[in-house]
């Protein structure tokens, strides 16, 4: 019987790749595919009830040795063996592979990360195949391992939960009221570099933009953009919501806006797009950049340029009512094609070629070092190229 183990850092925490792995955790129910989870840093009782049975939370920590985790992971794979493992942003792959059993081994690459290049050259050759949420991450992935070509490597659309669509709330004219801005995501540093928020805002008032801008979500960062913005009227922060309410608020938004270095292409913004958003992005390369072209081309800008946004929202409250309409519609029209059905349908294409094809990943044969008495979070702090640092 074909059995998918998935590997990841987490699951039980707010992000787009836990929610990507909850939609292949309900192969189960749609494709009939037995699917499990080891999530290494969730505790064991801090996981979703509802996903209990299939996700198995080994409760490490930035204390966790290497050694400590090779241990947990055998203890938790013995007797076990998997027709295909899918290691998660390749964490892992280059300290844990071997204790996996498993007939394929494929990586799922969800952004691009700082030392991803240096990542595939040093763990590529362990991969069957891969699958990413770009195209430009699939091209970047075969450059990088040949033994990835012939289909091995493919864009797989982020799979979206979809707004109901009586809560795509009907928009008045931007003509004559404040534009409403939204980020929805991780409220982090490292990714998706919130913390810019602060210069563009400050150059929206400069350029005497009328606007509200909304944070939906939660993360390290979110204390310090309360800290700084607890004076104005215009910033609003509505944590983590879910369900019908995380839905209102997204189709109560005019635009959806982005800052990071490195994206593949946001699960957020697309379901803010399906609730009638229209995305603002930076021009980097990625999978992101692929969808605001194909919808609200001007929505795309060079890097930390806020006064090309500012520019682009002034245009935009100019543009007939209309216009605007259509250009929701088109954001709509363009995130359906991310439905989930969509996505499992692609994905067993995917799988199946991998599973027909001669394997390709090489053997792992682990050699002990003293690197294997590190804690986890000091190898982080110590080497942000080192395989370990990255945390997904």
């Amino acid at each position: 019987m074909k059995t998918l183990r998935h590997l990841f850092t987490h699951y039980g925490s707010l992000g787009g790749v836990q929610s990507i792995i909850k939609a292949h955790l309900e192969q189960e129910e749609v494709k009939q595919i037995p699917s499990s989870l080891v999530a290494f840093f969730d505790q064991p009782n801090s996981l979703p009830l509802d996903s209990c049975q299939r996700v198995q939370g080994l409760g490490w920590s930035g204390w966790t040795t290497l050694a400590q985790a090779r241990r947990s992971l055998a203890q938790a794979e013995a007797g076990r063996r998997h027709h295909t493992a899918i290691f998660h942003d390749l964490w892992g792959l280059g300290f844990l592979a071997d204790l996996v059993s498993c007939q394929r081994r494929v990586g799922a690459i969800h952004s691009h990360w700082p030392g991803l290049e240096f990542q595939l050259k040093q763990v590529g050759h362990l991969l069957d195949g891969v699958f990413c949420d770009s195209q430009a991450l699939a091209d970047l992935a075969t450059e990088i391992v040949p033994t990835l070509r012939e289909g091995r490597a493919i864009h797989l659309p982020v799979p979206i939960n979809t707004c109901p669509p009586d809560l795509r709330g009907r928009r008045d004219s931007l003509a004559h009221r404040a534009i409403r801005l939204g980020f929805v995501g991780r409220v982090d540093f490292d990714q998706k570099r919130v913390e810019r928020f602060l210069p563009l805002l400050k150059t929206l008032d400069q350029e005497g933009v009328p606007y509200t801008m909304e944070f939906l979500g939660s993360g390290n960062a979110e204390p310090m953009l309360k800290k700084q913005f607890k004076d104005s009227k215009d910033v609003v922060f509505h944590g983590r919501q879910s369900g019908q309410a995380y839905w209102r608020i997204l189709g109560q938004w005019d635009c959806v806006l982005y800052t990071s270095d490195f994206e593949g292409s946001p699960l957020a913004m697309q379901e803010a797009m399906n609730a009638g958003c229209l995305p603002i992005f930076p021009k980097i390369g990625s999978g992101g950049d692929l969808v605001v072209q194909q919808v609200f081309p001007e929505g795309l800008y060079p890097p930390e340029d806020w006064a090309k946004i500012a520019g682009c929202l002034q245009q935009l409250r100019r543009v007939p009512d209309t216009k605007v309409a259509s250009l929701r519609e088109a954001a709509v029209r363009q995130s359906q094609s991310y439905a989930k059905e969509a996505y499992h349908q692609k994905f067993s294409q995917f799988w199946d070629t991998v599973a027909t094809k001669t394997s390709v990943a090489q053997n792992f044969d682990f050699k002990p070092n003293l690197i294997r008495h590190i804690p986890f979070g000091i190898l982080r702090r110590c080497s942000k190229r080192h395989l370990l640092a990255h945390y997904g």
